[in-house]
């Protein structure tokens, strides 16, 4: 399917309700294939080859997304490498979540139900009790002024997901939090 705005060629079997290019909104979604996530043992062989390795006293992260797929995805990957993961399936839902509990570090989604991730993003970094709490925008929306908005309101990464793996996400949060 061909964005009709930028005539961006959304991936066959990819699920997309916005195009990663230009952020029209995609009149006909095509469902995304069941994927199982790879086994442990491999998750785990990977994981070596990072040098990622599980701890005693696990780092906790909050993924904000409202697609289950990928919010489970991410969970599921982020668990296996030793972390321990909550969710939170819109903004007032994240904003209650990190009000009242320690994160490590946040995944926000910037489309989301009830409060868009940006306003979220600003709340945060606004509160003296939550501001150094690290966060990493992981959206769909690519946009130069989408980026340059996030990062200027704090957010310490911003990953397109279409153009990152779950392994690589693994990378980037054991850079930034390590294990």
């Amino acid at each position: 399917m061909n964005c009709p705005k930028c005539a961006y060629l959304v991936p066959e079997g990819v699920e997309f309700s916005f195009c990663p290019k230009c952020g029209n909104k995609l009149e006909f979604v095509a469902p995304a294939p069941p994927v199982a996530p790879p086994p442990v043992e491999q998750v785990n062989e990977s994981l070596d080859q990072m040098g990622i390795k599980a701890q005693s006293s696990p780092k906790r992260i909050l993924i904000v997304e409202d697609d289950l797929f990928i919010r489970e995805l991410y969970q599921k990957q982020l668990e296996i490498a030793g972390y321990e993961v909550e969710s939170a399936v819109d903004g007032m839902e994240a904003r209650e979540k990190i009000f009242t509990n320690p994160y490590d570090l946040v995944l926000l989604d910037i489309m989301l139900p009830k409060m868009n991730g940006l306003d979220l993003l600003k709340i945060i970094k606004e509160n003296p009790q939550t501001a150094a709490l690290p966060i990493i925008i992981l959206s769909n929306l690519g946009q130069d002024s989408i980026v340059e908005r996030g990062l200027a309101l704090g957010a310490d990464n911003f990953i397109v997901k279409a153009e990152i793996t779950p392994l690589e996400m693994l990378a980037v949060i054991k850079e930034r939090i390590g294990v």
